[in-house]
């Protein structure tokens, strides 16, 4: 039996983790966290409410506890890092910390494996999860903290999908192309990138935990099918019986919007073609393979969008901002063509 403590617990990516792990009656599974959709999980998992940001309070909870696992889905910075190290480092055999593959230098590399370098000098998210990685790392060789590293790409789930450009939610795109707008894409529409259903996902973190052959590593776990970012928009467009219509945009004007940051979000992630290689992960999931394609995966998004029509909020604000930046951009077009010799 494996005793495994989950932080986090609910999220798009942690969710199905946490359910897979669960399915297993040879696991006693705990999640602990602020309290947010805890009505998502079965009755067979403990719920403990804290905040993992309060050691304090964890730590007397912890007291005499002993996990075999824990994984943590809420460490974006190395002073959490730290805290967890302090925190954990008596009370695991092994601490999962979920990483992104945003931590690494994407416009130098194109093949990224886990040995690829670090240095993503556009995303202060990326930076921030290399630090923390840095920092496991320097624990597990000097303290013999148990690290397991695991770097996912864009992960998604039936609430949420991979998108170019989006505001506070993906439906507001959606609804423009529903209502024959122009959606704006980042340069040409036709960077690599690769994205993973959170329910794969969770196939391929599953046989990472409990395992000691892990201690130490760190595990590129995402679809190794590319796609390019009008692939994706092609294929909701084709669902929604839908002309694709759209507006590209360079990157080099997008980051220097004000009002989002596409900075991070596209220059320090989704701008560059990549390609993701998993054989380290299949070495030792050698069954592992991604089930949901894109295409099924956009398919489930619309269909459970459709069971819960509450959740088709529209971003006015976004929505606003689509309009006058794409009117904006053919003014500045059509400048520069009537100018062009």
């Amino acid at each position: 039996m494996q005793n495994i403590l989950i932080i986090g617990g609910t999220g798009t990516i942690s969710l199905p983790t946490t359910l897979k792990l669960s399915e297993n009656p040879q696991n006693r599974v705990t999640v602990i966290n602020r309290g947010s959709k805890n009505d998502q999980l079965p009755s067979n998992i403990t719920v403990v409410k804290g905040d993992i940001n309060k050691p304090d309070e964890i730590q007397e909870w912890l007291a005499d506890k002993h996990f075999d696992s824990i994984i943590n889905f809420v460490i974006f910075n190395p002073e959490s890092a730290q805290k967890n190290s302090q925190l954990f480092k008596e009370h695991t055999n092994q601490f999962v910390y979920i990483s992104t593959v945003a931590a690494l230098n994407h416009q130098n590399n194109c093949l990224v494996n886990e040995e690829s370098t670090y240095g993503n000098e556009f995303s202060n998210y990326g930076k921030n999860k290399a630090a923390a990685e840095a920092l496991f790392l320097e624990e597990f060789h000097t303290n013999n903290f148990p690290i397991t590293i695991v770097r996912p790409t864009q992960t998604y789930s039936e609430d949420r999908i991979p998108l170019s450009i989006k505001g506070k939610n993906c439906w507001s795109v959606v609804q423009r192309m529903i209502a024959g707008k122009e959606v704006i894409v980042h340069g040409e529409g036709q960077s690599v990138w690769a994205s993973t259903h959170a329910s794969d996902f969770a196939e391929g973190i599953y046989p990472i935990i409990g395992n000691t052959q892990t201690i130490g590593e760190i595990y590129q776990i995402m679809n190794p099918e590319p796609h390019t970012w009008d692939m994706v928009y092609q294929y909701l467009a084709d669902e929604l019986a839908v002309e694709y219509k759209p507006i590209y945009i360079p990157t080099d004007f997008l980051k220097e919007s004000t009002r989002y940051n596409f900075s991070e979000s596209i220059q320090g992630d989704k701008r560059w073609s990549n390609i993701f290689d998993i054989s380290k992960l299949l070495s030792i999931n050698p069954t592992f393979t991604c089930k949901i394609s894109l295409k099924e995966g956009l398919q489930k998004y619309l269909e459970h969008m459709d069971a819960h029509p509450e959740l088709k909020e529209v971003d006015e604000e976004f929505d606003s901002w689509c309009e006058e930046t794409i009117t904006n951009f053919k003014v500045v077009k059509e400048k520069f063509l009537t100018s062009f010799d």
